[in-house]
């Protein structure tokens, strides 16, 4: 019996250090409202998930491999909280899904992954679906968002940050990574860069992004995206704007000239109004400079109140108004109306961290 007290001890001391250096964490969010909203030809009255962030699941590991090296993995799944189903059908991981080599230089990783515009949140009404900024540029396909669009396949990225300063690289093969003798198999690769400095309560950065089109015409388009923040104490003001040229695949506009110019541009103030609340009010515009009666306004007004560290009360009205070439939806599209109508919602909601 001895004996066998001793080897069992001999065993739990050598498994010790591996189960200490491998670390995995489960992680996700739940968000949810009550939305009501209008546009002319249409209604909406129903449960809105992921108004603040969108909701997913995820498994987050790090291994120490020694010599300041650790493995690193994300598998992370988004899902609608309002009937259950995949974030986008037939991804087991819609969000991300990477594994990579962490240092002192940084991070490299592979798999699909956020594009540097994805991180582009200079924007006070939190780069969510209330967020003009969000449902703007999310409405006209632009790839420097806060949506899906920032996710690219088959890529690799670099992420690192020094002091104040944050460097993030990506170069993404899409989805031609195979194809036929003599056929080019650049069509759809894309690639993008970011640089974004904090210090105190300024912050700034700059992102650019080159997409090959997808389609008859194959274009590359050439997107860039400035913004800044500065935190008074009183309140926080954050702006942006940004640039596509040469966009053939304009999501909300009607078809109209190729190669358009398309800006984007936002501004908004947070407002502390208690110990946990805060007001959050933005205004923004899109404005097509190669198509008539192709621009949209959005502005937006919400009030969060965090009830604890993970879980956070809000009310919240987004509404877009359209030229009459553009049919962009309120919400970050929760509501399309036509084109050349508005559209408005209003939702009140719950998002908890875990």
């Amino acid at each position: 019996m001895q004996k066998k007290l001793i080897a069992l001890a001999i065993a739990g001391l050598a498994s010790a250090p591996v189960f200490a250096q491998t670390n995995v964490t489960i992680y996700g969010v739940a968000d949810a409202a009550i939305g009501a909203g209008h546009s002319d030809d249409n209604d909406f009255r129903g449960v809105v998930g992921g108004v603040l962030s969108g909701n997913r699941i995820g498994f987050r590991g790090t291994e120490d491999l020694g010599n300041g090296l650790k493995a690193v993995f994300t598998l992370e799944q988004g899902f609608s909280i309002d009937n259950g189903t995949e974030h986008i059908n037939g991804l087991a991981f819609s969000r991300q899904a990477f594994v990579g080599l962490q240092g002192s230089f940084g991070t490299v990783s592979l798999g699909r992954q956020y594009a540097p515009g994805y991180f582009a949140n200079y924007d006070a009404a939190l780069s969510d679906l209330i967020s003009p900024q969000s449902t703007l540029t999310s409405g006209a396909g632009l790839s420097i968002t806060p949506n899906s669009a920032a996710r690219w396949d088959n890529s690799i990225a670099y992420t690192g940050t020094f002091g104040g300063l944050t460097a993030r690289a990506i170069y993404s093969a899409q989805t031609e990574t195979e194809v036929a003798l003599g056929e080019n198999q650049n069509n759809d690769d894309r690639w993008g860069a970011s640089l974004d400095y904090a210090n105190g309560p300024f912050k700034a950065g700059v992102t650019y992004h080159f997409v090959k089109e997808t389609g008859a015409n194959n274009d590359a388009r050439k997107e860039l995206y400035v913004g800044a923040e500065y935190n008074f104490g009183v309140l926080t003001v954050a702006g942006s704007w940004q640039n596509a040229r040469d966009f053939t695949n304009a999501a909300g506009i009607l078809a109209g000239e190729s190669d358009r110019d398309l800006r984007v541009w936002q501004l908004g103030v947070i407002v502390p109004v208690t110990a946990a609340g805060k007001v959050h009010v933005a205004y923004g515009k899109l404005q097509d400079r190669d198509l008539n009666d192709a621009d949209a306004k959005n502005w937006a007004i919400a009030y969060t109140h965090a009830l604890s560290k993970r879980t956070t009360a809000y009310a919240a009205y987004n509404k877009t108004q359209n030229d009459d070439n553009v049919a962009i939806g309120a919400l970050n599209g929760t509501l399309v109306p036509a084109a050349g109508e508005n559209a408005g919602m209003a939702v009140v909601g719950m998002r908890h961290t875990f």
